[in-house]
């Protein structure tokens, strides 16, 4: 399984299904891999929920009484077109998404749900709004908003200097390279002889700052991004 699903812990699904085994069990699974999982057994409930709770992904049958999944999807996207929404549908349901075509919606999946398909579908629709907001996961609970210059920690804004945004958009341009000593002096200092001591302080504060080791050192080499989710996440 591909799918890069970590940075899910902090995460809100909304699940929309009347039939109560599958909602049942579509809730057991997401649980395993969302920080909070809420449901709805209509259409008309989940729109509620959607307003009360700002989930940040929906996945809603095609198929509910009161307000179908369709009716349900259109509403949400009358108010905003950034929150991701799944369709699922049996296979005998597949003609009525020429209804959907102009929902903008970020996936289908026909039932029996396929764990995997379902995963792989999460995780290409979480990094369509990364992609459009120019977000990146440095880590668990760390985003980087690279049109604001802003760090969130904790869904909290931690306040950088500037030389240390320079160090970490630095690292950020190439997240598998290790930059040496020479090559940091030389970039966030052009103009100025720097010793190796203002460097290590500078990846100390930054260390201090995010309470974690997203910049590690390499022995006899220098220092290089150790995020675990980077390779899967540039500019959300």
């Amino acid at each position: 399984m591909s799918s890069n699903v970590s940075h899910l812990k902090n995460k809100c699904v909304l699940i929309a299904e009347d039939d109560m085994l599958t909602r049942v069990n579509m809730i057991e699974t997401l649980s395993m891999f969302f920080g909070k999982v809420i449901s709805a057994s209509d259409g008309e409930e989940a729109f509620w929920l959607y307003e009360e709770e700002f989930p940040d992904l929906i996945i809603t049958d095609i198929e509910m009484p009161k307000k179908s999944g369709l009716k349900f999807a259109r509403m949400v996207r009358q108010k905003d077109y950034v929150t991701p929404i799944i369709l699922v549908t049996s296979f005998t349901e597949k003609y009525m998404l020429l209804d959907a075509a102009n929902l903008s919606l970020d996936g289908y999946l026909v039932k029996p749900v396929e764990l995997g398909n379902m995963l792989d579908s999460i995780s290409k629709a979480m990094n369509r709004v990364h992609e459009e907001h120019g977000l990146v996961e440095l880590g668990y609970d760390l985003i980087y908003n690279a049109n604001t210059k802003e760090l969130y920690l904790n869904k909290e804004l931690i306040h950088l200097g500037n030389k240390e945004h320079e160090l970490l958009e630095l690292f950020m341009s190439n997240p598998r390279k290790t930059f040496t000593k020479d090559e940091i002096s030389q970039k966030l200092w052009p103009l100025d002889s720097i010793c190796d001591s203002a460097i290590k302080n500078l990846v100390l504060r930054i260390r201090k700052k995010l309470c974690n080791e997203l910049i590690v050192s390499v022995r006899g080499r220098g220092y290089r991004l150790g995020a675990p989710t980077l390779p899967n996440s540039t500019h959300m």
